[in-house]
């Protein structure tokens, strides 16, 4: 049984994102290009949240405006990429509260255009 239930809480802030848990299997064609598999996304509720600026100063560069802050109900994986209002951002760091509370806690790093 856990401590405490952030449940409601961050169903409050939570919004769908598009998130895509893996790459899909690629093959290579007949000229020796590799064509990446189809990767279709899940829709999953969490809350993204931006850094404030204080935080984002104290750290010194371990986060920047571009990262976000992710409580979810469910687990993510590290690598899991996500897209929320048309960002791209790629789950980095976590800390598991699911011993003392109902939720886990990420840090999704902004991923570039160009990537």
């Amino acid at each position: 049984m856990n401590l405490y239930s952030f449940r409601r809480l961050i169903s409050k802030y939570s919004s769908n994102v598009n998130v895509i848990v893996g790459k899909g299997d690629g093959s290579w064609n007949e000229d020796g290009e590799y064509v990446p598999g189809d990767v279709v996304p899940e829709v999953r509720e969490c809350a993204v949240i931006p850094f404030d600026m204080k935080t984002v100063a104290q750290l010194g560069g371990a986060v920047t405006q571009s990262d976000r802050q992710i409580y979810s109900l469910t687990p993510f994986k590290h690598g899991d990429e996500i897209e929320h209002q048309g960002m791209k951002y790629k789950i980095d760091t976590s800390i598991n509260f699911t011993p003392f509370a109902d939720f886990y806690r990420y840090v999704a790093k902004g991923v570039s255009s160009f990537d």
